[in-house]
């Protein structure tokens, strides 16, 4: 596979470069992610060839506040990886994470993309847009323009309550306020071409069979399917769909992420902020991002080919604490909505 070799050749320039960033080294660090341990294992090898440092990792799949809550002061996690705003906001407001302090990770990483504080980062990030038929001529939405009654049964998503759908209508939240929201939300219900269910996957599914004409979905779920990772059926259902360029009325797309912290009590901080500094370099990005078919963070970092492919999504300026900040207030609104009866 194309990625493979890409990841092999880029792991050869990483395991000769002497990183400038790595100011101290411990003989190992743990790293608790929710990141599958093979995906990440590409770039823990680089890290231990460039450094000698030995990286151990445990796949914490769920459950990772109350784990480091139970552990507490005697933690052995350095650092922690985490797919989801929602998961790598929850860290830093339940105090389990410690400032990063590190003008390479300030620089590296736009601000919106990091915590208040300088608690977190993202690594990579997921646009969450609308797609649609190569065919149909829609060319550009904004997020506004869903309400619209012209799509009257005609939009199709996962469940309102799930965590990428509550990220939105947070973001949503956070830009028009609750009452324009919650017109929004009636707007979008209504053109619902049935009852929200199944995944991202299912809603580039309907969509390539004409069930509807919109939908709201993941560009990391459309990439996925196109590269083969769930068999030749999907492959071709994502092959007839496109992602359509999304942004809130004057602003950007709203993105999901993968992102990280150094854990509050651990046991190497210097090791891991040099981890981290790792993650942020170049090749070490496209690594990262190319795992998952998401977009790197590091503006110079090169996307996998299939990204290309997708599209371009200018982030959109509102931090994601201010998005994360108005989740539990989109969940009600969606409870309001009615969107499950």
């Amino acid at each position: 596979m194309a990625t493979t070799r890409t990841a092999i050749g880029l792991l050869a320039v990483l395991a000769t470069t002497a990183f400038a960033c790595v100011t101290a080294r411990a003989d190992e660090l743990t790293l608790y992610s929710t990141r599958e341990a093979n995906l990440v294992e590409p770039l823990i090898a680089a890290f231990t060839a460039a450094t000698g440092t030995k990286v151990n990792t445990v796949f914490v799949e769920d459950r990772l506040v109350n784990r480091l809550t139970s552990e507490g002061d005697n933690s052995p996690a350095d650092v922690l990886l985490t797919i989801g705003l929602d998961k790598t906001t929850q860290l830093a407001a339940r105090g389990l994470t410690q400032v990063l302090a590190s003008p390479a990770l300030d620089q590296a990483v736009p601000a919106n993309l990091s915590g208040n504080n300088g608690q977190w980062i993202a690594l990579a990030t997921r646009p969450r847009v609308v797609f649609a038929r190569k065919d149909n001529p829609l060319a550009a939405i904004t997020y506004e323009e869903l309400a619209d009654p012209k799509w009257r049964g005609k939009l199709c998503i996962r469940p309102a309550q799930h965590q990428n759908n509550v990220a939105l209508i947070a973001a949503y939240l956070a830009h028009h306020g609750t009452d324009a929201t919650e017109s929004w939300l009636a707007g979008l219900k209504a053109n619902l071409a049935h009852k929200p269910k199944g995944k991202d996957n299912d809603v580039i599914r309907e969509i390539a069979e004409g069930h509807c004409d919109i939908g709201i979905g993941n560009t990391v779920a459309l990439a996925q399917l196109r590269d083969g990772r769930e068999g030749n059926d999907f492959r071709t259902w994502a092959d007839a769909v496109k992602a359509v360029p999304t942004a809130f009325a004057g602003g950007g797309s709203h993105i999901n992420l993968t992102g990280a912290a150094i854990a509050r009590h651990a046991p190497h901080p210097a090791a891991a902020r040099a981890f981290l500094e790792f993650l942020v370099t170049p090749e070490a990005q496209t690594i990262f991002a190319t795992a998952e078919l998401e977009y790197p963070v590091l503006a110079t970092a090169k996307r996998a080919a299939i990204m290309e492919g997708i599209g371009s999504f200018a982030a959109d300026a509102l931090p994601i604490d201010e998005i994360a900040a108005h989740q539990a207030a989109a969940i009600a609104l969606i409870r309001k909505a009615g969107f499950d009866e």
